[in-house]
């Protein structure tokens, strides 16, 4: 086992190296923080995370979640009661939301930092406290007074559970095909919803008095497809006028899946309105529902990316420490067997795999913090201009952050193991469940393949390309700095190289979409995020090489870490970024092999 879950050390050199998140304090909604309360927020979360939440970890999906068929009545393992009330207690169910809600006030990109520590060291179990926050979220963005009233409070403070109930059985990914239903009561403010949700997160559990579910559903007579959707709080017990829990409100749990990871979290399918009496009340306005779900998706989406991170950061701590005790021959040079033998990190395949493992975690990281420091921005800054400009390349990065960030991570998990030989696949070691609970990443909150598809399809072509040519802009400015440093001219070159093969590619793609053929051009998605993703990842490797090696110039005393810095930027540019030219080359082949094939063939 590993005595590390996350390295610190590399959290703080993002948050206050490489952006330097104390200038936030300047916006008024910060004014109350400093570097030393974020120090002390850090602290307390690993705190949380490590002697806590860890030691559950392998109990949560051992035990798992049951269903008791005769009961309609769903358990999650007793550990995770534990968990529930130390989250509790420590006021983690609403660190980014107003003081006034109950929450923390704390700048996202910090709350990155303390999801990245929570979710390495127990998924599962910060899938509920997500859950609740994530509801609470579209309440407070949406929500009437009424219904902020009614429900803030107790889901910021972990008296409540929450979700979010998009996919449906017949539907999958396709929301424009959501049958569920809510017909407008005769006897109030409020509807009869009537339909079935599946794949819910959290969707049952005996941990809290009452869930709220965020539905989407459709009122009769509106418009076909994404047009008709609107958002629905459903809560599992109506809420009395006193606030205090009131009578079922007919959100019936078929029953939970029995999966291959995250066993710990009850992932339900939930019938709303078998006896017709289930209740929903309309969150903001009619057919806007799938606009106003989208503000928690993306967040849901860069939190996937956060969770896999999380689970490919812990695999390369504990990969670290087994390598460096593990005792196993000799080095290559050495001809005497009687020799003693070496810790494995001395091999060089050994020292490979941590390599690739140590680039893609923290290259993943920097990217989801800088996420989230720009939706610090977006929400924040008083600069009109500035926010718009955190938001276009925020939408650009948010499929990058999932897709990728789930990718990487899975194969990065698959190295851990690796590292550890026999052991790691054994149950022995938790890289196996590290390996299974990471699987689901590239699969929910919208398949990877959606995310390519979002990124090609949308977000490189939105306002003209602006908010792509966008992101580019900010590439080139790295590149620029990094220029003029002469040891980093080389990496400098190496991006600059990818940024011009990514700008070529783009091009290429635009000229097929423009010619009609939008099935060719779509079927480049996936290939074109992965090529992306790499200059985004080499982009922001630079970027920490370029604050590392001026670190290293004025004399710094922890030349060890800033050295791999640069080590990591150069394996991962040297290594990762030229599958980058090969893909470009092959998105202007303008293979179509899998259009044309005959299904019979298949």
């Amino acid at each position: 086992m590993s005595d590390t879950l996350v390295n610190l050390r590399d959290i703080r050199f993002v948050l206050y190296e490489m952006l330097d998140v104390e200038t936030l304090t300047k916006y008024d909604y910060f004014a109350d923080y400093s570097r030393d309360t974020f120090d002390i927020v850090l602290d307390a979360a690993y705190k949380l995370a490590r002697e806590v939440c860890w030691p559950s970890y392998a109990e949560m999906d051992r035990i798992g979640a049951s269903f008791d068929a005769k009961t309609g009545k769903t358990s999650v393992p007793e550990c995770m009661h534990r968990i529930w009330q130390a989250y509790k207690e420590g006021g983690w169910g609403g660190e980014t939301a107003p003081v006034e809600v109950g929450g923390q006030q704390l700048p996202a990109c910090v709350a990155a930092a303390t999801s990245l520590m929570f979710n390495a060291a127990n998924t599962s179990a910060n899938m509920y406290v997500a859950g609740a926050g994530g509801a609470a979220g579209l309440i407070l963005s949406f929500g009437s007074d009424a219904l902020k009233k009614t429900y803030l409070e107790k889901l910021y403070g972990g008296e409540w559970g929450g979700t979010m109930c998009l996919t449906e059985p017949q539907a999958g990914s396709s929301l424009s095909d959501v049958k569920t239903t809510a017909v407008k009561a005769s006897d109030g403010d409020h509807y009869l919803l009537t339909g079935t949700k599946c794949f819910i997160s959290s969707g049952d559990q005996d941990l809290t008095d009452n869930i709220v579910h965020p539905v989407l559903a459709r009122i009769p007579g509106s418009p076909p497809g994404v047009k008709g959707i609107s958002l629905f709080i459903v809560p599992k017990y109506r809420v009395d006028d006193d606030g205090s829990v009131g009578e079922f409100n007919d959100v019936v749990t078929a029953g939970i899946e029995h999966k291959l990871g995250i066993r710990g979290n009850a992932t339900a399918t939930l019938n709303f309105g078998d006896s017709g009496k289930c209740r929903g009340w309309l969150l903001g306005e009619p057919n806007r529902g799938l606009t106003y779900m989208f503000q928690l998706m993306n967040h849901a989406r860069i939190g996937t990316g956060l969770q896999a991170t999380s689970l490919a950061a812990n695999a390369y701590q504990h990969a670290l420490q087994y390598t460096r005790e593990r005792l196993q021959s000799r080095k290559i040079s050495e001809k005497d067997p009687t020799s003693p033998q070496v810790p494995i990190i001395k091999h060089s395949d050994v020292r490979r795999m941590l390599l690739a493992q140590k680039a893609t975690t923290e290259g993943m990281f920097a990217l989801l913090a800088y996420a989230a420091y720009l939706g610090d921005k977006e929400r924040c800054s008083p600069d009109e201009t500035e926010r718009l400009a955190a938001t276009d390349i925020l939408d650009v990065l948010t499929p990058v952050c999932k897709a990728y960030g789930s990718e990487a991570s899975y194969e990065s998990i698959v190295l851990a193991i690796q590292c550890y030989g026999g052991y790691g696949f054994s149950e022995e070691f938790p890289l196996a469940q590290m390996l299974r609970d990471c699987k689901v990443f590239p699969i929910y909150e919208g398949t990877n393949g959606i995310q390519a598809m979002d990124l090609l399809g949308r977000k490189v072509v939105m306002k003209n390309g602006v908010a792509f040519k966008a992101v580019l802009d900010e590439i080139s400015k790295t590149v620029a700095e990094a220029a003029q440093i002469e040891p980093l001219k080389d990496m400098a070159g190496k991006v600059a190289a990818a940024l011009e093969a990514v700008g070529d590619v783009t091009g290429h793609l635009a000229g097929i979409a423009m010619g009609g053929d939008i099935e060719l051009y779509m079927s480049a998605a996936t290939p074109y995020l992965r090529m992306f993703s790499r200059l985004i990842i080499s982009w922001l490797l630079l970027w920490q090489a370029t604050l590392a090696q001026k670190a290293l110039e004025a004399g710094t005393g922890e030349k060890n870490f800033y050295q791999g810095k640069l080590g990591a930027a150069r394996f991962y540019l040297g290594n990762e970024l030229p599958q980058l030219h090969a893909t470009a080359q092959i998105l202007k082949n303008g293979e179509r092999t899998a259009l044309d094939f005959d299904e019979a063939c298949f």
